[in-house]
């Protein structure tokens, strides 16, 4: 499932990581912030007259219905195999909570707003809804993921809740590599991966057949949706297979990866031990070979 935010970025995720990002601490605490703004902002002031228990009940109503809005939209594009334009699902969500709000505060006992209230209020809640998004895709989303992927099956916050002392219970063991992979919405069979090459705004995924496609999008969210063990990004224009690597060469003016093909990758500096140690260990040298320790000859009388 391919996730399209409004700044242009986009994401490849499944249905399975995408559920359980609703129930992550980040994107938990994330949702309980832009809550406790919008309380505290009070964009609704004027137009309510509730005391705390109504407040809490209004409050309650616009946030699930939000949520529950957003849910059902990402289903819809997945079950409809679309991408998830956040025009689309955060402002159809912005929308719906604003109409269930409505409802909630008459059924409250608030007075009827005007057309000129209620444009207000709809433009604060879209304007707000896409604030969320753009921290979600800038800043939640890169710490999110790492925690689905690599422990898709468990569920963080129930285990955090349940914990003692809020301490997590020990991670599952990781799946293995999948036999495909989908990238900017092209299917990829996974052992034929040899290498990609960010250029500009696209992504060069290259086979070891040489097949080269060129695809629109970011190698990090490229490199995201990538089981760990395909591989590793060794510069940040450049992510191997680690089937491809043969092996490791520095040199003065920095340190390279050679491939099967004969091709040779530049490794970023600050990732130069760490490149080293994986591509040591995925060639390691062989041991040398045992020499015989010369024999005496014995002297001969003549």
């Amino acid at each position: 499932m391919q996730v399209v935010y409004l700044n242009g970025r986009r994401l490849q995720i499944t249905w399975r990581e995408l559920r359980l990002q609703f129930r992550h601490p980040y994107f938990v605490g994330m949702m309980m912030l832009m809550g406790l703004s919008i309380i505290l902002i009070g964009p609704y002031n004027h137009l309510l007259n509730f005391g705390p228990l109504r407040l809490t009940l209004f409050y309650a109503a616009c946030f699930g219905s939000f949520t529950s809005f957003l849910y059902a939209l990402l289903w819809l594009c997945h079950r409809m195999n679309w991408p998830a334009y956040s025009l689309f699902t955060v402002g159809g969500a912005g929308l719906g909570a604003t109409l269930c709000g409505l409802l909630a505060a008459l059924l409250l006992g608030a007075p009827l707003p005007s057309l000129t209230d209620m444009a207000l209020v709809t433009g604060f809640n879209l304007v707000f809804c896409y604030l969320g998004e753009t921290l979600q895709s800038t800043y939640v989303i890169p710490r999110i993921l790492p925690d689905l992927r690599n422990s898709a099956a468990q569920d963080r916050l129930g285990a955090f809740i349940e914990s003692e002392g809020g301490a997590l219970s020990p991670l599952p063991a990781e799946s293995p590599p999948p036999a495909h992979v989908h990238l900017f919405g092209q299917t990829f069979a996974t052992h034929q991966l040899y290498l990609l090459e960010a250029e500009e705004h696209y992504v060069a995924v290259v086979l070891r057949d040489g097949t080269r496609t060129l695809l629109r999008g970011r190698i990090a969210d490229a490199v995201a949706v990538l089981h760990p063990d395909l591989g590793r990004r060794v510069h940040r224009s450049y992510w191997v297979a680690a089937a491809a690597v043969v092996g490791f060469r520095p040199d003065r003016s920095g340190a390279h990866l050679i491939l099967t093909h004969g091709d040779t990758v530049p490794v970023a500096r600050p990732r130069m031990p760490e490149v080293r140690r994986w591509a040591e260990n995925l060639n390691p040298a062989p041991p040398p070979a045992n020499r015989k320790a010369p024999q005496r000859v014995p002297p001969v009388d003549l």
